[in-house]
C-alpha cells in the first residue's frame, strides 16, 4: 500500500513538472516563402525552344501551355526561384 502512495505521489509530481515546463505561448516564425518565376518554354522547330512568358502563378503558365499544346507546340513550364 505504501508502495502505491509512494508510486502515486511520483507520478503526480513528474505531471506536474512536465506540465509547467512547457512554454505559454508557441513561438514559430511564419514559413519561408521564396518567390518563383515560371517560364513558359516553345519549341519552334530549327528556331529551338524559345520564351513565350514568365508568370508568377502556376495556375496562369499552365492555361497558357495547355493553349499551345492544343495549337501542336511543344511545351514545358519551367520553375526559377530566387531568394530574397
Amino acid at each position: 500500500m505504501i508502495r502505491k502512495l509512494i508510486l502515486s505521489a511520483v507520478m503526480a509530481t513528474a505531471t506536474v513538472a512536465g506540465v509547467t515546463s512547457m512554454p505559454a505561448t508557441a513561438e514559430a516564425n511564419p514559413p519561408a516563402l521564396f518567390p518563383r518565376r515560371l517560364e513558359v518554354m516553345v519549341h519552334r522547330g530549327p528556331q529551338g525552344w524559345q520564351s513565350h512568358g514568365t508568370y508568377k502563378l502556376h495556375a496562369q503558365a499552365e492555361l497558357v501551355a495547355i493553349r499551345l499544346r492544343h495549337a501542336g507546340n511543344r511545351v514545358e513550364i519551367r520553375e526559377f526561384f530566387s531568394e530574397k
